[in-house]
Parts: C-alpha cells; structure tokens; sequence
C-alpha cells in the first residue's frame, strides 16, 4: 500500500449536478493544501456529466447504471482513490477553503478516522436548517477536539492502508457506521477536528426530506440488528416507541449548548418534530423487520429551498 503523503478527494453525488458543480469549485479553491485529486462516483440519475468533464477536466467523474445509492457510490469512489490519504464528502457540502490542508495535516497515527464539522447553509430557511440539523447535530458546533462517538461521510478522513485493511467490510457497500466502529475496534478513535468545516446546501422539498430520514432511520435499524438474535432484535422493537423522545432530547440538550443554536432550534420545532417521526419510525420498522428499505436515495434538489 503507498506509504507516501499524497492526498485523494472523494465525493459522493446524489443531491444535483449544480450542487456538484459548487462542491468542485470548492475544492478548486482550497488554499494551501497539498496537491491532491479529486474522484466523483456520482448517480446516474443526475443526468449529463460531459458539461462537468468539460469545466473540471482534472476531476474524475464516474457514473454506472444500477449504482444509485449513497453506500454504492461511496464505496465506488474510494476504490477509485489513489491517495495515502483519502477525504471523503458529498456533492450538497462546501468545503471550507482550508479543509484540504486540515484533514491532510491531522494525525492519523493511533485513529481510526479523523473528520470535522458540517455546519449547515447560513441561508437556511427554518425547515432546511431542521433538516441538516436531525442529521448532523452532533458535528455542529459547540464542538471541542477530541475523540468522537461517531463522524460524518460528509467530512471524513481515512488512511488508505487501513480502508485496505478492513476492505471486505465496505467493498460492495460503504455503511458509515460499521466501517466507523471496524476502523475504531482495529486502529483507535474516532477524532474530531473542529477546525475542518464543511457547510452543507440542500434545497429539497419537505415531502422529499422527510421520505429520506425515513428511509436512512430504517436503513440504520436494519443494519444495527443485522447481526442480532431475534429476542434482542425484538426487544429493540419493542423499545422504539421511546425513540422520538430519545433524539428529541439529544437535539434538544445539543440546542441549548449556544444561543444562536437555540433560537435556530426553537423556530424550527415543527419541522424538527416531523423529521424526527420519521426517522424514529423508519428506525423502528428497520428493528423490527431487519430490512432495509425498497428505496434508498436522497431527496433531490429543485429550484425553490426546502420551507
């Protein structure tokens, strides 16, 4: 496996090829990283790549019919990786100018992942803010440095010697959590660098956003019992009606850690609540069944925000 400093970007596309289009010019962007390259697996059902290929003709950009979800493409985009290092990220983030030059300098030695915060758009109506919110709250800030119980596909870095050794864990499908808790188990913790800051842009209807937490909450609950006998997996069901109190109270306890977050929070309840129905829900189903869902992509974008 190389063992030189040479850096890899890797971006997940599912939301829209104008979000794309802005997550490459960010990455464009960057100052003072390290040279580095950039590989896009994105969802055929975006459309026409050639327009991107022409205006990024350094960026590889791949596409393949049948591939479609978020596991499936983040797995086809780091096998395209060549980098000792490798920067994961989605198409619907912004990273800061300095991400590159961060994640690249963080120490990796005794870690399993490094990743940072992603914050949500500073446009953000109150429902397109709920929405990043129930996803991301717990890298948002107030954060501190330090070991982290989980991290985020949308700002991650990992060791391309260690995604190597774990590979049979994500070769047909990257499932954050259990490559995340493979990577902590054999190479150590999972590091939080707030100075590493991706902002996220989702314009999507409420419909469409609300179906993807559903859908992700029942994909998580699948895969959490996966490996699970029967009466645990039932025991999980038959707790899952205390899930929507559960996460409220997490979003809450993280809300009323700053001001600014808990006014955002407050005005945002009614979508917040919503949202967290529908991922406790999909959880829930997903504990009970152990399946997955017939459908898993993300909302799309369109042209008018999320409200």
């Amino acid at each position: 496996m190389p063992q030189d400093d040479s850096v890899s970007v890797a971006v997940v596309a599912i939301c829209g090829l104008p979000q794309l289009g802005r997550c490459l010019d960010a990455l464009a962007s960057q100052r003072d990283a390290p040279r580095f390259d950039v590989t896009v697996a994105a969802d055929p059902a975006l459309g026409d790549l050639a327009p991107l290929r022409q205006r990024f003709p350094s960026v590889t950009l791949l596409s393949r019919d049948g591939c479609r979800t978020p596991i499936e493409l983040a797995a086809m985009a780091l096998h395209a990786c060549s980098g000792s290092r490798v920067l994961l990220t989605e198409d619907s983030c912004l990273p800061h100018p300095a991400w590159v030059a961060t994640l690249a300098a963080t120490p990796w030695e005794g870690r399993g992942a490094v990743g940072g915060l992603v914050e949500p758009g500073e446009d953000a109506s109150p429902a397109g803010w709920a929405f990043c919110y129930v996803d991301f709250f717990r890298y948002m800030r107030p954060a501190v440095e330090g070991p982290a119980p989980s991290l985020s596909v949308c700002n991650v870095a990992y060791h391309r010697s260690q995604l190597a050794a774990i590979a049979p864990v994500w070769e047909s499908g990257f499932l954050e959590p259990e490559v995340h808790d493979e990577l902590r188990n054999r190479f150590g913790d999972l590091w939080l660098a707030p100075a590493a800051e991706v902002r996220v842009r989702r314009q999507v209807r409420f419909r469409d956003a609300v179906y993807e937490r559903y859908a992700f909450g029942r994909l998580f609950g699948a895969t959490r019992v996966g490996t699970l006998s029967f009466p645990r997996r039932l025991l999980h069901a038959l707790l899952a009606p205390a899930l929507p109190a559960l996460l409220f109270a997490r979003l809450t306890a993280k809300a009323l850690a700053s001001a600014d977050t808990a006014s955002k929070f407050i005005r945002a309840l009614p979508a917040l609540g919503v949202l967290v129905l529908a991922w406790s829900w999909g959880e829930g189903l997903g504990y009970l069944t152990g399946r997955r869902p017939r459908r898993i992509t993300t909302a799309p974008e369109v042209a008018e925000p999320v409200s």
